[in-house]
């Protein structure tokens, strides 16, 4: 456990210079839970071309590695798969093309359909949800493969475009189920728990 404290606080220090590097402002204290779920496990997310070491501690689940591109989070909730600090979430503006808008209102609408008709053997269930501020919806589900996390986005909404549901994080099902079956299965599952939740 002070091995586990100690990597965060060398992850921590380790952010804090690349941010002052980059002009950045300093990260915030370590968390101690996670906003979302409230869990305690948490891991530092690390950036750059990992070194032997940093992969080391990434394949014992001490870090996650986080890509070559600095992004805004820092931290990793093993638990329900939340990244944060995030980045600002998507805005829909007036330059959103309406091509774009028509296509996401056609698949929303071909769900709201479907999610009226009786589940299939083996559909992923909604474990837990958080309702964000922005009028977002994260909902952490459990599949035949594992968990994963899907966001309901509902940045088009104001452009007179249709909510979002993006497969965002989690355990990725084998290669042979296929990712575009996977997310709708997923995003299936969270609009029949929300037509529950207010039936």
């Amino acid at each position: 456990m002070a091995r586990k404290a100690r990597q965060k606080d060398d992850a921590s220090r380790s952010t804090k210079s690349l941010a002052e590097l980059l002009g950045l402002p300093p990260p915030p204290p370590n968390p101690t839970e996670c906003p979302d779920c409230g869990s305690s496990a948490l891991l530092p997310i690390c950036y750059g071309s990992p070194g032997l070491e940093m992969q080391g501690e990434a394949r014992r689940g001490e870090i996650i590695l986080g890509g070559s591109i600095l992004q805004s989070a820092n931290w990793y909730c093993s638990d329900c798969f939340n990244r944060w600090p995030e980045n600002p979430p998507a805005k829909g503006s007036p330059g959103t093309p309406k091509r774009y808008i028509a296509e996401t209102a056609a698949e929303f609408a071909s769900l709201t359909a479907d999610a009226a008709l009786a589940p299939e053997p083996g559909e992923p269930v909604v474990e837990d949800y958080w309702q964000r501020a922005d009028g977002r919806k994260i909902f952490l589900l459990r599949c035949p493969w594992g968990r994963v996390r899907i966001e309901k986005r509902v940045h088009l909404v104001p452009l007179g475009g249709t909510p979002l549901y993006e497969l965002t994080d989690g355990e990725w099902p084998p290669i042979d189920a296929g990712f575009t079956k996977t997310h709708r299965r997923a995003a299936l599952a969270a609009v029949r728990f929300e037509r529950r939740q207010h039936s």
